[in-house]
Formats: structure tokens, sequence, C-alpha cells
């Protein structure tokens, strides 16, 4: 159970951050995931 809440709550910030970063217009780290924003090649 801790394991999970610990998963949760780092999706949650991971979340958080990219948003604040494309809010900014700051290009988001490969590292989480693909753009929804580029298109697909």
């Amino acid at each position: 159970m801790l394991r999970g809440t610990v998963v949760s709550h780092l999706v949650h910030h991971r979340g958080q951050l990219s948003l604040y970063l494309r809010l900014l217009d700051v290009p988001v780290p490969s590292i989480y995931g693909p753009a929804t924003d580029e298109p697909w090649s």
C-alpha cells in the first residue's frame, strides 16, 4: 500500500511540473513522454 501511495504521489507532482513548464512555454523534457502538442512523425 505504501509503495502505491508513493508512486501515485510522484505521478501527481510530475503532472504538475509538466503543466507549469508548458504554461511558461518551456520545452518539457522527453523523459515525461512525447508531447501532445507536437505532431507525430
